[in-house]
């Protein structure tokens, strides 16, 4: 039952650019790339027990390698979208030597540390287009009418596959060996599992899906510039979707995302007041329901099914 229901979903979400119009698109597409970034980000502090403050410099990397590979290689930007996420896995990889030196909350804030270090480096080297950015120039070898649609496929096939990745998690010995990690590091390592090991894989493959998540999302734009590229906000908002929905679950990510995006477009009348209720909602839900909204229907439902049942 769960199975046809998840499957149509995902024909009524690919079958989208048929029947929307363009505004309602691009709101679907954004909401199919902060899913992507928040899962992605999941995968690290959720599944992982690793916070990072900086997961937006992956974001980045995504964006900058697709405009400037396309510059000045004959590449599609289709093809680039996939190795943008390989190019920020390099990053990643690149960085643990350092970074995995810190523990909890020092991580948090290294990873925020190096985030800024290569905003500040990108944004002043003229190959990167400055602090002015970059236009995306191979979209002259590309029919761009396709492109909202395009990007749309993209960003559903992205979401969808780490929601898959995330269950496959789950059910594999592999997934135990991540929970036993982030529960107690300490005593999972004294029982032969390889933390550090671990600790790498999830964080390049959640910075594959982040740099993913940033080519898809700029794609669209044609435009990259470092304060949109390297805004904090692409961290903030997948902690806030996290917190809100449910850390360490599936369809966490999947309801904060929706309740993030109804509070910000319910409350666009009204700027700065939809981050104020997220704020409120974060907190009630920490002290009430610290799962989540995930963890609230978990709680509600059986109650519900057992009213039914004994009227």
């Amino acid at each position: 039952m769960i199975r046809a229901i998840l499957a149509l979903v995902l024909t009524a979400l690919a079958a989208a650019p048929l029947a929307l119009n363009a505004g309602g698109l691009a709101l679907l597409t954004e909401m199919l790339v902060l899913l992507a970034i928040a899962q992605s980000w999941n995968l690290l502090a959720g599944y992982g027990g690793l916070l990072s403050l900086g997961h937006h410099a992956f974001v980045a990397t995504g964006a900058y390698l697709l405009f400037a590979v396309t510059r000045d290689l004959p590449v599609s930007p289709y093809i680039m979208v996939p190795l943008s996420g390989a190019g920020a896995a390099l990053l990643a990889l690149a960085l643990t030597p350092v970074l995995f030196r810190l523990r909890e909350v020092y991580f948090a804030i290294g990873m925020w540390v190096a985030a800024e270090i290569i905003k500040i480096v990108v944004s002043r080297l003229d190959y990167f287009g400055g602090s002015s950015g970059l236009p995306l120039y191979a979209a002259r070898r590309i029919d761009t009418s396709w492109l909202p649609a395009t990007a749309h496929w993209f960003a559903l096939a992205l979401a969808a596959g780490l929601c898959l990745g995330l269950w496959l998690l789950q059910q594999s010995p592999y997934g135990l060996h991540v929970h036993a990690m982030r529960d107690d590091e300490t005593a999972a390592r004294s029982l032969g599992v390889k933390t550090r090991r671990i600790k790498g894989t999830i964080f390049v493959l959640s910075a594959a899906g982040c740099g993913m998540a940033g080519a898809i999302s700029f794609l669209g734009t044609l435009y990259v510039s470092p304060v949109a590229a390297f805004d904090i906000n692409w961290t903030v908002n997948a902690i806030f979707i996290c917190v809100i929905g449910g850390l360490g679950t599936i369809r966490g990510p999947v309801l904060g995302v929706l309740l993030f995006v109804l509070l910000r477009e319910g409350l666009a009348a009204y700027p700065g007041w939809s981050q104020i209720a997220l704020g409120v909602i974060a907190v009630a839900l920490m002290l009430i329901a610290p799962r989540g909204l995930s963890g609230l229907l978990d709680r509600l439902l059986p109650r519900a099914r057992t009213a039914v049942r004994d009227p």
